[in-house]
């Protein structure tokens, strides 16, 4: 018997079919759900942006990506969640650009590093809308500016939070304007809006997409866009810069990014699928008609963008000596 074995050994071996271990292959990326972070209230411009995104990529990637709200601390606390996450491509964040890029000038005790998340893709940039409460007597910028000059911090503005792009927007209007108004943060530019149609405060620049609707309404009275160009959506609608101020610009650019040490082929898999999305006619239109442009980029040109924003926030956050515990 044990010749008879031997024998069939040296066969197998003569014929190299000696069996090995076998080795288990990685799935394809991906192969289970994605979970996208927004680190701001639903019904704000990021949330509604990550839900139409988000959507559309589930369908190209062949899994549902599901969309995990974590507001506040001026968006760290859902950035710091995907900071810490695996860097395996399931656990991913839409955030807004400049937010991303000026938090470690506000925050002393930054719980990530800023290099803490992978650039994949810049997706799409929208200007923010100057409005006033429904009850308001303004009928443009210049006499929002006669009533905050006769009653310096009377008036009151609404934003998304401390730290966020509406309230640097609203800082440096004020900087640029020489004009004092009392600063009244929510929890998400949603809210914040919210807050203004319901005249709980006077004025704030929210996010178009946000208040297109509102504005159709009769709920939200608009005064400037922040864009360098007026808004499609809003063409009777002058530009900051067209109402007297031209030094100004606040823009909110939304990007996703995934943990720092997520491999390449995650990335350029993820950066693929952004590409193939933006690039759909149907979801374009879509956004355009909520004032949202798609800009899409590479890893590389977010990082680079991200730079610059801090750098050009970062002065306005020295100068107005804003600083969050």
């Amino acid at each position: 018997m044990k010749i008879a074995h031997a024998l069939l050994l040296m066969a197998s071996v003569a014929c190299g079919v000696v069996a090995s271990p076998v080795v288990a292959q990685p799935s394809p990326y991906p192969s289970r759900p994605i979970k996208l972070m927004v680190a701001w209230a639903p019904g704000g411009a990021t949330d509604i942006l990550a839900r139409q995104i988000g959507a559309e990529m589930a369908k190209h990637l062949g899994q549902s990506v599901v969309v995990d709200n974590r507001p506040g601390a001026v968006g760290t606390i859902g950035q710091a969640e995907v900071a810490k996450a695996a860097p395996d491509g399931y656990t991913l964040i839409l955030a807004t650009n400049s937010t991303y890029a000026i938090a470690p000038h506000l925050i002393k005790k930054l719980p990530y590093s800023q290099d803490a998340l992978a650039p994949v893709s810049l997706l799409a940039a929208s200007p923010l809308i100057l409005t006033v409460k429904p009850a308001s007597t303004a009928r443009g910028l210049a006499d929002l500016l006669d009533m905050s000059r006769a009653n310096p911090g009377k008036l009151n503005f609404s934003t998304g939070g401390s730290g966020s792009t509406s309230h640097l927007a609203s800082e440096l209007f004020m900087d640029l304007t020489k004009t004092s108004m009392t600063h009244i943060p929510y929890k998400g530019g949603g809210p914040a809006t919210m807050a203004i149609a319901m005249g709980e405060v006077d004025v704030g620049f929210v996010d178009i997409g946000v208040a297109l609707p509102l504005i159709a309404g009769g709920r939200l009275k608009p005064l400037a866009v922040t864009g360098s160009a007026r808004s499609p959506m809003l063409p009777d609608v002058p530009t900051v810069g067209e109402s007297g101020i031209p030094q100004f610009d606040a823009t909110t650019k939304f990007g996703l990014f995934a943990p720092a040490g997520t491999a390449k082929e995650v990335v350029d898999r993820l950066y693929e699928s952004v590409r193939v999305v933006l690039a759909g006619q149907e979801l374009r239109d879509k956004l355009r008609r909520q004032g949202v442009e798609v800009v899409a980029s590479t890893p590389e040109e977010l990082r680079k963008d991200m730079l610059e924003t801090s750098a050009r926030w970062g002065r306005v956050i020295t100068e107005r000596r804003i600083v969050l515990d």
